[in-house]
């Protein structure tokens, strides 16, 4: 963090980013890690876990000053009843916190920040009645889309919930986004959602990215393996493994016995741990590095049905050199070419298909491999796209001056 630093940033972010091993908080972390080569940055979430306060050091490196706020379930819970009535989203009072508010209220009070910089919009609230300050809103997808789509799919007991969070959120959305100055989204799809409620809206695509040095390929060599990472209690990958398993892997099953299915990712459900006792699908739970699992894997699948944003998972394999079969859903946020880069299918027997052409013929896998690796290369790596978003934030200053 050594020499002059261009701007003096207050980075307000719903979770802590480390271990980076989900999509916003691999978003997070690099983000900090390459804007602190130019700029003086002072970081503030909520810590969800002990581990949190633990790891603050970890971001030391990138910020000038870390700080944590507890956060305290029971009082989200609490807030969530409390506003069962309100217009606000639940998402909204869940994260609500005064020891949050007085935090920022503190560190604004210095008034030496050039910009802030809000992940989420659920944060938001805490900085709105700093009408002057210049600042960003870090939506990343949008979370309307998201729970419309999950609606449905979703028909358990939470669904009537789920139709009331939807309609809550596709006001709020539109509606604290014009508190900002600018609003980034990491896809086109997720831009023009956003835009199809207020087209006065200024907002641009800072899209995912991926660390190239971290994820690449350590292995020419690859057994019969299928995999799917992530935080597998999410929702839609939830539903994309079990899908998946049901309707898909027993096509490919009869063409390739002996493949198996690697689940791999943080907070398996139980109706996905007991998959395991097929024997042919291994449910790893968290690990502490991927990447192994990604040199042993013919294919990665990813068949969404439901969810928003860009999947850091499918730009991770790309990195990893393991060609990536998935849906139109999955597709839509990638600048790719499918067939080149990428294969997409969306009906069950078409995507077994294209998963049983990818183990068999090695040379479209490696064709589709090195297009994906290279597509990465160019268009998602961090250093490009927090050049991106620096660009945003010198739009965003004049208006202030």
């Amino acid at each position: 963090m050594s020499g002059v630093k261009i701007m003096k940033i207050l980075y307000l972010s719903l979770r802590f980013p480390y271990p980076p091993f989900s999509g916003d908080k691999i978003r997070t972390y690099n983000v900090l890690k390459h804007l602190s080569h130019k700029h003086s940055i002072s970081f503030v979430s909520f810590a969800q876990s002990p581990d949190d306060s633990k790891n603050i050091d970890k971001l030391r490196d990138f910020c000038e000053y870390v700080e944590t706020v507890k956060f305290n379930k029971a009082m989200a819970y609490s807030n969530c009843i409390l506003h069962s009535f309100s217009e606000k989203p639940f998402q909204v009072a869940y994260w609500h916190s005064n020891d949050m508010q007085r935090c920022v209220d503190r560190l604004m009070e210095k008034d030496g920040f050039d910009l802030v910089h809000v992940q989420f919009f659920r944060m938001a609230q805490y900085i709105i009645k700093y009408k002057d300050k210049p600042k960003l809103l870090d939506s990343g997808d949008s979370f309307w889309l998201n729970l419309s789509r999950r609606s449905k799919l979703d028909r358990s007991i939470v669904w009537p919930l789920l139709k009331l969070e939807a309609s809550k959120v596709k006001l709020y959305e539109t509606q604290i986004a014009r508190w900002f100055d600018h609003v980034t989204m990491v896809s086109s799809t997720d831009m023009d959602c956003l835009l199809s409620h207020d087209s006065e809206l200024s907002v641009s695509v800072i899209p995912m990215g991926v660390d190239l040095d971290y994820y690449q390929s350590g292995s020419s060599e690859y057994g019969i393996n299928l995999l799917f990472t992530g935080t597998i209690r999410y929702f839609p990958n939830k539903d994309a493994v079990l899908y998946f398993y049901n309707e898909i892997f027993p096509l490919v099953k009869k063409v390739i016995p002996e493949v198996k299915f690697y689940v791999v990712g943080n907070q398996p459900p139980k109706n996905v741990i007991k998959l395991a006792s097929s024997g042919d699908v291994v449910v790893t739970g968290r690990v502490e590095d991927v990447r192994p699992y990604f040199d042993k894997s013919a294919v990665f699948v990813c068949p969404l049905r439901s969810g928003s944003g860009m999947q850091a998972k499918i730009l991770e394999a790309m990195a990893m050199g393991v060609p990536v079969v998935t849906t139109s859903l999955g597709f839509e946020a990638l600048d790719a070419i499918a067939g080149r880069d990428i294969l997409v299918a969306d009906d069950p027997k078409r995507f077994a298909e294209e998963v049983i052409r990818l183990v068999k013929d090695r040379d479209l896998r490696q064709y589709i491999a090195q297009n994906a690796r290279k597509l990465v290369e160019e268009k998602y790596n961090w250093s490009s796209i927090v050049e991106r978003l620096e660009t945003v934030y010198e739009s965003i200053k004049p208006h202030h001056r």
